[in-house]
């Protein structure tokens, strides 16, 4: 496994759907010390038109149809799904209905019973199970949080409110037996029973199934390994289901055997070659080799699997200046995260499938060279992805500037080959993160500057000049150095108002020797600037206010009568700024010694 762009890392890939083709229990099967959730669906209540703030309450089935109560603030929506494929059919939008917090099929009477819980725990709430619409609310004896019905035994099991004790209630909803529960100290949920057993499924921890029979005698306790939040739980034949609340709302199976295999299901995709490859199914914990990528792209070789969850489409991957992988977007992640061909991998987090993606290196790329503002022809070349390519002079040139290398950017997703701010590690980012370009000279060598597509070089200018016949005069400084030597130009005797001002990246300035001149505010308002330094004499003409830091005064000293300027404060503890390095400031500071 490794990174893009030759970053090695090993790692071991977490990601996995449940498997659903498992054994299950039923009433006459022992019961097992835990149970495994076996995932079938996620966001259910996307697949139903609503968006992620609606939670999944009380679920059940009618045998043909599943239906779930998802709750927005104080509206409910009934939504039916088919319980065999689960796709969704139809929903709807009843208000006053409470939390909604479980729901049963009585098909005795052919309508669905909904636990109005806080704030109408004495009411439940008729659905037809054809329209969805109320048929009527009715008022009970008992305040109850779960509701479930079983034809044998023609009865309806509750639990009631504010406690684990629970009850049995006739058609009519008369009280026929109370019991009493066991304190487990988890969040009641929603309950549900068969014809031996009934069950109590209850959150916190890896959440718990709580067994009774009818007598009310507690029969076990079966973590259901999971932590998210389990909300309802209902059956079709002698398979159970339940409804969690995690990232969404998901859709399970429940697994009773203890050799239930927990497996996830891992797709490929060519990412632009040709070719079909059939999946692999993984199961948890068992090492289990990629397949050999058997796809092919003209003009281009297999670097890796790129790895993304079918669930929310995120990648593995890394962000700009990271070493830890984690599950981004692909606005998020710099790099990936890539797996190596027929790599064996095992372990997995739940509630995904996997889509490989394969990732190609180009045989050859495309580097364009162009004069940017300045003068002169593009130049185009044809590179091999890991020959060596030497920059060229393209003899471009802008008028009244200097020219200033080219800086890069990847014509396929736009980014700029450049630094994060302190960092000295150049790397493909996004123009807003660069704090500065990379700078490629005529004459440097490079390679692999791209996997895909093509590199534009673009030149850069970054001093302006004016020339009259004293000299040359600087006017403008528009690079994006921290740390800038001024050219002499052969000529230059000035630097302007303005010349080097509101620049929030030069540290240091080396101003050369042959400057007699500096304008007022000709370096000014720059807040990072740190030092300067004179190569030659200091100026004869020099104002008080020429070079200005962040509300920085300019020191004077006399010695003998004589004026010298030795620095200027940039407001932290008196540290003086300037540097001055002529004949006049070494003989004076051999004098102070």
């Amino acid at each position: 496994m490794k990174r893009i762009y030759r970053f090695a890392v090993c790692v071991a890939l977490c990601i996995a759907l449940l498997s659903a083709n498992l054994m299950t229990a039923s009433s006459a099967s022992p019961f097992f010390s835990k149970a495994q959730m076996l995932y079938i669906d996620g966001h259910i209540e996307a697949d139903a038109g609503l968006n992620e703030y609606a939670t999944v309450q009380g679920a059940c089935v009618d045998g043909d149809y599943a239906y779930f109560a998802f709750m927005q603030g104080s509206v409910c929506n009934i939504a039916k799904f088919d319980a065999h494929t689960w796709e969704y059919i139809e929903k709807e939008k009843i208000v006053n209905m409470g939390h909604s917090n479980d729901m049963t099929y009585n098909s005795d009477k052919d309508y669905l019973v909904v636990a109005n819980n806080a704030p109408y725990y004495d009411v439940i709430t008729l659905i037809d199970p054809d329209t969805l619409a109320p048929i009527k609310d009715v008022k009970i004896d008992e305040e109850i949080y779960s509701i479930a019905y079983n034809a044998k035994h023609q009865c309806y099991v509750v639990g009631l409110s504010g406690t684990y004790d629970f009850a049995l209630l006739d058609s009519d909803f008369k009280v026929i037996e109370e019991y009493e529960g066991v304190k487990t100290g988890y969040t009641r949920q929603g309950c549900d029973c068969d014809d031996d057993y009934i069950y109590f499924v209850q959150s916190g921890g890896n959440n718990l199934l709580v067994v009774y029979d009818y007598d009310g005698k507690h029969v076990t306790d079966i973590p259901l390994t999971d932590s998210d939040e389990v909300e309802n739980i209902f059956h079709i034949g002698s398979t159970f289901y339940t409804s969690l609340y995690y990232y969404g709302n998901t859709l399970y199976r429940i697994g009773f055997s203890d050799k239930t295999k927990i497996g996830y299901t891992v797709s490929y995709n060519a990412g632009g070659g040709e070719g079909e490859m059939e999946p692999t199914r993984v199961n948890y914990g068992e090492s289990t080799p990629l397949r050999a990528c058997t796809f092919t792209r003209e003009g281009y070789t297999f670097e890796g699997w790129r790895v993304k969850r079918t669930s929310d489409g995120k990648y593995i991957g890394y962000r700009s200046g990271s070493t830890e992988y984690e599950w981004l977007t692909g606005a998020e992640a710099y790099d990936w995260l890539l797996y190596d061909d027929e790599e064996p991998i095992a372990t997995t987090v739940r509630n995904d499938n996997l889509e490989l993606t394969a990732m190609w290196i180009a045989d050859n790329y495309t580097i364009y060279v162009n004069g940017g503002d300045g003068a002169g022809e593009p130049l185009t070349y044809t590179q091999a992805y890991a020959e060596d390519f030497t920059v060229p002079d393209g003899g471009y040139m802008l008028e009244g500037y200097i020219f200033d290398g080219y800086i890069a950017t990847r014509d396929y997703d736009g980014r700029v080959y450049g630094y994060r701010e302190n960092s000295d590690k150049a790397q493909w980012l996004e123009p807003g993160d660069a704090f500065r370009a990379h700078r490629f000279y005529p004459g440097d060598t490079v390679s692999k500057l791209t996997k895909d597509g093509a590199v534009t070089l673009t030149a850069q200018y970054k001093f302006a000049y004016t020339f009259g016949e004293g000299g040359s005069t600087l006017v403008e400084y528009v690079g994006t150095d921290e740390k800038v030597e001024i050219p002499s130009n052969g000529e230059l005797t000035t630097l302007a108002q303005g010349a080097i001002k509101d620049n929030e990246i030069i540290t240091d300035l080396v101003i050369p020797e042959g400057v007699s001149s500096l304008e007022k505010e000709s370096v000014a308002n720059c807040p990072k600037l740190r030092s300067v330094t004179f190569e030659g004499s200091l100026p004869d003409e020099i104002d008080g206010d020429s070079i200005l830091g962040d509300e920085a005064p300019v020191i004077y000293e006399e010695h003998n009568g004589e004026r010298f300027w030795i620095g200027f404060f940039n407001g932290q503890a008196g540290v003086p700024l300037l540097r001055l390095h002529s004949d006049r400031l070494s003989a004076f500071l051999q004098t102070l010694s």
